[in-house]
Protein backbone atom coordinates (compact mmCIF):
# COMPACT_ATOMS: atom_id res chain seq x y z
CA UNK A 1 0.00 0.00 0.00
CA UNK A 2 1.63 3.36 -1.07
CA UNK A 3 0.45 7.01 -1.02
CA UNK A 4 -2.56 8.10 -3.27
CA UNK A 5 -4.20 4.82 -3.61
CA UNK A 6 -7.83 4.43 -3.15
CA UNK A 7 -8.61 2.25 -0.46
CA UNK A 8 -11.65 0.87 1.42
CA UNK A 9 -12.26 -1.21 4.91
CA UNK A 10 -11.84 -4.67 4.33
CA UNK A 11 -15.27 -6.76 5.29
CA UNK A 12 -13.33 -8.26 8.20
CA UNK A 13 -13.77 -4.61 9.74
CA UNK A 14 -16.39 -3.19 7.81
CA UNK A 15 -19.16 -5.78 7.56
CA UNK A 16 -21.05 -4.85 4.33
CA UNK A 17 -20.66 -5.01 0.90
CA UNK A 18 -17.95 -3.25 -1.21
CA UNK A 19 -20.81 -1.21 -2.24
CA UNK A 20 -22.08 -0.01 0.70
CA UNK A 21 -18.31 1.08 2.39
CA UNK A 22 -16.60 4.11 1.98
CA UNK A 23 -13.96 5.11 -0.39
CA UNK A 24 -10.60 7.07 0.99
CA UNK A 25 -7.25 8.05 -0.09
CA UNK A 26 -4.06 6.60 1.62
CA UNK A 27 -2.22 10.11 2.43
CA UNK A 28 0.38 8.80 4.79
CA UNK A 29 2.13 5.45 5.45
CA UNK A 30 4.62 4.64 8.40
CA UNK A 31 6.12 1.17 9.40
CA UNK A 32 4.77 0.32 13.06
CA UNK A 33 7.50 -2.24 13.19
CA UNK A 34 9.61 -4.29 11.35
CA UNK A 35 6.86 -6.83 9.63
CA UNK A 36 4.82 -4.70 6.57
CA UNK A 37 1.59 -6.47 7.60
CA UNK A 38 1.84 -3.72 10.79
CA UNK A 39 2.04 -1.00 8.59
CA UNK A 40 -0.10 2.11 9.65
CA UNK A 41 -1.82 4.14 7.51
CA UNK A 42 -3.56 7.98 7.03
CA UNK A 43 -6.82 7.69 5.06
CA UNK A 44 -8.27 10.43 3.90
CA UNK A 45 -12.27 10.10 3.39
CA UNK A 46 -14.62 12.71 1.13
CA UNK A 47 -17.14 14.51 3.46
CA UNK A 48 -14.82 14.30 6.65
CA UNK A 49 -11.82 16.89 7.88
CA UNK A 50 -10.02 14.99 9.99
CA UNK A 51 -8.10 11.93 8.22
CA UNK A 52 -8.43 8.11 9.62
CA UNK A 53 -5.40 6.15 10.86
CA UNK A 54 -5.31 2.35 11.45
CA UNK A 55 -3.35 -0.94 10.37
CA UNK A 56 -2.93 -1.54 6.94
CA UNK A 57 -4.25 -4.59 7.07
CA UNK A 58 -7.89 -3.15 8.02
CA UNK A 59 -7.73 -2.10 4.18
CA UNK A 60 -7.92 -3.20 0.86
CA UNK A 61 -6.76 -1.26 -2.15
CA UNK A 62 -9.48 -0.93 -4.46
CA UNK A 63 -7.91 0.89 -7.21
CA UNK A 64 -6.65 -1.31 -10.28
CA UNK A 65 -3.30 -1.16 -12.62
CA UNK A 66 -1.79 1.59 -10.43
Amino acid sequence: MKVGDLVTFCPESWGTPIEDRPVGIVVATQPYDDFAYNEMVTVKFAGDDIPYSSKAKDFEVVNENW
